[in-house]
């Protein structure tokens, strides 16, 4: 049961009412949802503020929106390509690209846990979308009194197919519909990165410590004063040694322990918001020493530790896609196409299919973007030489021989 409807049932008052109360008591009772122990508002669009959910957000939906689609379907066990793409899959918004509406379905998910949009166009049976304008997750939630609808703006509106609003969650809990927000759920954690930055901005930005002081026997007065910081800047900025008059004392200041530990707690910070995407935090920034990286033997095994960890993505995407599309079709993201590998790996793995007969050489040409050779290389493996040869003279009619010879 939500939060309204037992606060409904608690108060009297008619059904009619319960949707004004949903969008305006309730809605300002929350005002201080998203404030934090340390003081930081954190909403999905101020952790973004935060280095680390900025990186680890970017780094998986552009990993995930930038592996090639494919549209396939399976006839008698065997694989063929869909021509032309679905428009849903090549073109599913008039406002953004392809691969912006990936990425952004892929960034919904990680920060508020659910991607939604407006289904603005349909197949001529009406029962599959053409086009979708994505909604932000910050217009939407879920209607509480009405299972199966979602307020946008105020307005209860039916999700897809019933109604025109599309919705795919990302984490839910049994027997909810609504995905669970990552940010929602770490608020505390990313107000206290976020503070620990804003700390370290004061402290250099705006803290009244100066970096040095220049101590002088006796008062220069104000012009004086004035002359000496510039004289010494100047000397300073050109990285030259700095000549003082015994007269003069330089005394530099330095951070104290105390004051320093705010770097301490945005590393730390990075950590924490790694291992809320399970990211590897040496991939953003934190530090080796941490213990918290893993190394790796080359850049394709960690590729591939890193796609691996995007592989609950991946498939979210692949199965949302294919619900757009009449059976038997089917979407693949090319998860392969991603890895990236030294010329001689990817020559190698080249190899070993084409000895194993998995692959023809001309499909090998194609993913090397290198024009095909004839119509025997469409065949599994390395063509057996001389099998596809002109024939062998030996085996030609002696007859013809003798002519040509008598020629």
């Amino acid at each position: 049961m939500s939060l309204v409807r037992r606060a409904l049932e608690r108060s009297p008052g008619a059904v009619t009412e319960a949707r004004s109360w949903n969008l305006g008591a309730f809605m300002a009772a929350s005002l201080d949802a998203y404030s934090t122990p340390s003081g930081e508002h954190v909403d999905q669009d101020s952790a973004m503020r935060h280095d680390a959910v900025w990186s680890c957000v970017t780094a998986i939906a552009q990993d995930v929106a930038m592996m090639p689609v494919d549209v396939v379907r399976y006839r008698n066990g065997a694989r063929e390509d869909v021509s032309p793409t679905p428009q849903i899959i090549g073109a599913p918004s008039v406002l953004v690209g392809a691969l912006d509406w990936r990425y952004q379905i892929v960034e919904s998910w990680l920060l508020a846990g659910n991607a939604l949009g407006r289904v603005t166009a349909t197949d001529v049976s009406g029962r599959y979308p053409t086009r979708i304008e994505l909604l932000s997750p910050s217009q939407c939630s879920p209607d509480g009194l009405n299972p199966g609808h979602v307020m946008v703006d105020g307005k209860s509106e039916a999700l897809w197919p019933v109604g025109p609003i599309w919705h795919v969650p990302a984490y839910t809990m049994p027997g909810s519909w609504w995905g669970l927000s990552p940010i929602e759920y770490h608020r505390a954690k990313i107000g206290a990165g976020l503070a620990a930055g804003r700390f370290g901005e004061d402290f250099f930005g705006k803290g009244g410590h100066p970096s040095a002081i220049l101590a002088p026997e006796t008062d220069p007065g104000p012009e004086g004063a004035k002359a000496m910081k510039a004289s010494f800047l100047r000397a300073a900025k050109g990285r030259e040694p700095a000549v003082l008059p015994q007269s003069i004392t330089y005394t530099p200041i330095q951070i104290s322990p105390d004051d320093s530990q705010f770097i301490d707690a945005m590393r730390y910070s990075v950590e924490q918001v790694c291992r809320i995407y399970r990211e590897d935090p040496a991939d953003h920034g934190a530090s080796a020493g941490t213990g918290g990286s893993i190394t790796y033997a080359n850049r394709s095994d960690a590729d591939l530790a890193r796609f691996k960890r995007r592989q609950f993505w991946v498939t979210k995407m692949q199965d949302a896609l294919t619900a757009f599309l009449p059976a038997p079709q089917v979407v693949k993201l090319n998860t392969s196409s991603a890895l990236m590998m030294t010329p001689r790996e990817r020559h190698e793995l080249h190899k070993l299919r084409l000895d194993s007969r998995t692959t023809t050489v001309n499909e090998v040409r194609e993913i090397e973007d290198e024009s095909p050779f004839g119509p025997e290389y469409d065949e599994p493996g390395i063509p057996v030489e001389g099998s596809h040869a002109e024939p062998d003279p030996s085996n030609d009619d002696p007859g013809d021989d003798m002519n040509g010879a008598a020629a």
